[in-house]
Order: structure tokens, then C-alpha cells, then sequence
């Protein structure tokens, strides 16, 4: 098993260096519902943001949704619904299961060579018109018989969106096209469950199952592929080297691999017959060419999250080098006009 050494966090100079650091929590040894414990406000706030996100017609709604999610759940094959069931338990509200079900973001990434041309870079921004995942986002340490790997998500999360396996790859999760009528746009607050397929792995869950059982870039891109998922997902997957750089357009049972240099959005770039009668974000071909121009570019970090790739839903931006064993994060909210986005974390640099 590989260890991850406790990291060397990179000092912040200049505005910056004023803003709050983004946590890194421990949870090798004690579990996720352990975490929620510890983070107990944070859970309860981002939970109260997405109540007064939704529309007032929804707010009574939550119980049932929520409920529904934990049946959709227990028939499902995901091995982490008791871990839900322990952060429900601390919760006097509801909400637990429906935010480990379902998902509502638009995203973009890139999988490509690293600037030194030896090993590869996952750039990733995360979107969703949900406040607080900026201001609440932290990194959880976590292993599995595969080894150990840092996982950038939020107290009462039990799935992977965005981690890094030091020694192994990278990997992150954007939200595909949804079957016209089912869904709606990336970006919405009301989180649906009306797509997902009853019986099969939630994508979220499946990636953390990845980090914890692949050794290498092969096995996780074998596993990505091959398990039945529960709705339409991309997955962005990197390795050690710039050979080894895919992105990965999922349906329940059937995926479109594409080699990197490659990027995506949140719609079907590398299987566009797939488009035919999906709901596809507008604004995705922009997002991914602008992306896709800082393949293999040496720059400050987070000097790409510029506009069509910052907006005033962004609230993640990550870089991450499986080689080096390099994970930046930063933080973002909307801005108080709303019109864009803000940093309102320190950036986060680990080397491990």
C-alpha cells in the first residue's frame, strides 16, 4: 500500500494570504461519518443553503425527496449507504441521502500533458448555483487496498467528485446530458432523481470505489468503463504520463473513451449521435475550447479560471499532477452583484 506523508502546503503571499485556508481533514482511520461529526455546523449550513436555494414550492418536498433518495440508494450496489445512514443520524433535518443520490452541476476539465512533457495535468472547474460549496469545500485523506488519495469534496459527502491518488492518477466526475423531459439544466438547485436508473452504482460512488480499489491509470479507466452507472456521466481520468489521459462519456451501460489531449464539458463531444433528443448546457463547446487551449501551457496557478470557465456559478477550480503528486484547490463564490465569481479561499497547494 502507498503512503502519503502528511503534505507540504505551500504558503500563500499577497490578498490571498488573507483569506481563509481550505481544511484538510484526516479520515484514514476514522471514516467519513467521523468527518461529518467533526464538521457538524458546516454539514448543517450547506444544507440549510440548499433549502433556501430551492424554490419555496420545493421546501416541503425535501423529506419526501430525501426518502426517496435512501430507497434508490439501498437498491443500489453502492457499499458506503451505511455511511449516509451515520451522517443522517446526526442531522435534525433531512437532506443526507438526497445530496449522496443526486447531482446538478455543470463542469469542465482537461486532460493533458503536464508542462514539463513527462508526467499529465487534470485542470478541473466545478459550477453549481449552490452558495457555500466554495466557502465549505476542504480535502479528506482516505485509502483503500489500492492506497491512499486526496479527495476534494465537503463534510457529509460520501463520494468522489474531484481526488488525486498520489503515484496513480487523477480523476474527476462532470455531469452529462440528461434525457430530454428528465432533467434539468446544470446549474439548477433542485437536485432530480427522476433520471437515475434503479438498481445501478451511483457515478459519485463508483469513482470513490476507483480510488480505492485501481492501482494504476488502466484498472481505473477499465473500472470506469465497465460498471453499470446510474445516469449519464463524464469521467476525466489522468495518469503518470502524458500518454495516459482519457475522457470517458458514460451511459448506464455503454462509454465512448476518447485519448487525451482532451477536454469536456457537459455534453456528448466524443459520441455526438448520443446528443439526439439530451437537454446539452449551451454554453459547453465554449467552456471546452477554452479549457482545451491550456493543454500542456506553463502558468500561474489557476491563471486559465478565467470567463467562459469562471462564472457566477463557479465554485471549485482544482489542478492536480498524479506524477508529482501535486493538488491545488481553490474556492470560489458568487460575487455579491452575481454577475461572476470570487475567491474566497487561500489556495490550497499540497505536494506529496
Amino acid at each position: 500500500m502507498s503512503v502519503i506523508p502528511f503534505p507540504r502546503v505551500g504558503l500563500q503571499k499577497g490578498p490571498a494570504a488573507l483569506l481563509p485556508p481550505i481544511p484538510i481533514f484526516d479520515a484514514r482511520d476514522s471514516g467519513l461519518a467521523l468527518h461529518a461529526q467533526a464538521r457538524l455546523d458546516t454539514v448543517r449550513a450547506l444544507l440549510r443553503s440548499c433549502l433556501i436555494s430551492m424554490p419555496a414550492e420545493a421546501h416541503g418536498k425535501v423529506a419526501e425527496l430525501d426518502a426517496g433518495a435512501h430507497a434508490w440508494l439501498l437498491a443500489s450496489p453502492s457499499p458506503y449507504v451505511g455511511e449516509i445512514e451515520a451522517i443522517a443520524a446526526l442531522l435534525p433535518m433531512p437532506g443526507a441521502f438526497l445530496i449522496n443520490a443526486a447531482y446538478e452541476w455543470g463542469c469542465t476539465t482537461l486532460a493533458a500533458a503536464a508542462p514539463d512533457g513527462r508526467g499529465a495535468r487534470l485542470l478541473r472547474t466545478l459550477d453549481w448555483d449552490f452558495d457555500g460549496l466554495g466557502r465549505f469545500v476542504e480535502v479528506v485523506r482516505q485509502r483503500g487496498p489500492a492506497g491512499e488519495f486526496l479527495n476534494v469534496t465537503w463534510p457529509g459527502a460520501v463520494g468522489v467528485l474531484t481526488a488525486l491518488a498520489p503515484g496513480r492518477f487523477a480523476a474527476t466526475i462532470n455531469k452529462g446530458p440528461a434525457p430530454a423531459g428528465a432533467a434539468s439544466a446544470s446549474g439548477a438547485i433542485v437536485p432530480d432523481l427522476s433520471g437515475l436508473r434503479r438498481g445501478l452504482m451511483p457515478a459519485m460512488h463508483l469513482l470513490r470505489r476507483v480510488f480505492e480499489e485501481a492501482p494504476d491509470f488502466a484498472t481505473a479507466r477499465d473500472l470506469m468503463e465497465r460498471i453499470p452507472i446510474a445516469a449519464e456521466t463524464i469521467f476525466t481520468l489522468t495518469g503518470l504520463s502524458p500518454a495516459e489521459t482519457c475522457v470517458i462519456e458514460r451511459r448506464p451501460e455503454a462509454f465512448v473513451t476518447q485519448p487525451g489531449p482532451v477536454a469536456a464539458a457537459n455534453d456528448w463531444a466524443n459520441a455526438p449521435s448520443w446528443n439526439n433528443g439530451m437537454l446539452c448546457e449551451s454554453d459547453s463547446p465554449s467552456r471546452r475550447l477554452a479549457i482545451a487551449s491550456h493543454a500542456g501551457r506553463a502558468m500561474a496557478p489557476f491563471a486559465w479560471v478565467e470567463p467562459p470557465l469562471r462564472n457566477a456559478i463557479t465554485r471549485l477550480a482544482v489542478e492536480a499532477d498524479a506524477r508529482q503528486g501535486s493538488l491545488r484547490v481553490r474556492g470560489y463564490e458568487a460575487t455579491p452583484d452575481r454577475s461572476d465569481a470570487m475567491p474566497v479561499t487561500a489556495d490550497l497547494e499540497l505536494q506529496v
